[in-house]
């Protein structure tokens, strides 16, 4: 008895469950090009979702740095605080996504 990954869910199972008892996905009847299908999918769906949340990051970024190019907002009033910081956070945010982007697409 080995321990193995679901396919669907990438949880641990027994490798003798004829079904996963998480996500009741049937394990027993697929074969290895199946697995490598589902396995294809799930890092196609993971790298969609790191694309959305750096597109959302760079809004986050720029709204910011146009917000604090055209409104000039007076330094170190709450408006001017929430412009840099989304300026600050967006940035980060879309970079530790690119990141994460560029070494799901390596792990190929």
């Amino acid at each position: 008895m080995a321990i193995v990954r679901c396919p669907s869910c990438n949880k641990s199972i027994s490798d003798k469950h004829q079904q996963c008892p998480h996500c009741e996905n049937n394990v027993a009847q697929l074969d290895d090009e199946q697995r490598q299908q589902l396995a294809r999918e799930k890092r196609i769906q993971k790298q969609q979702m790191f694309m959305n949340h750096s597109f959302f990051a760079l809004l986050i970024f720029l709204g910011g740095f146009f917000s604090l190019y055209f409104l000039h907002p007076e330094p170190e009033t709450p408006s001017w605080y929430a412009c840099t910081a989304a300026i600050a956070i967006g940035c980060i945010w879309y970079l530790i996504n690119r990141v994460i982007l560029v070494t799901l697409k390596k792990k190929k």
